[in-house]
């Protein structure tokens, strides 16, 4: 996984939270974590579409 990937997704983490924070919601340290292993989930399901994908182009 390139490490652009990794940034993009912490960096979002904490654009989610500032947001929150400026909209006075309550935040709390494993929200953080759950944006982050959700953003890594959505992104491991699009590569293995993405995959997939390649390998029917490449099949025919």
């Amino acid at each position: 996984m390139q490490i652009g990937i990794w940034i993009g997704i912490l960096f979002s983490a904490i654009i989610a939270f500032v947001v929150a924070s400026f909209y006075e919601q309550p935040l709390h340290w494993y929200l953080f974590v759950l944006i982050v292993f959700v953003g890594f989930f959505i992104n491991t399901i699009i590569l293995i579409l993405k995959t997939k994908d390649e390998g029917e182009k490449n099949e025919t």
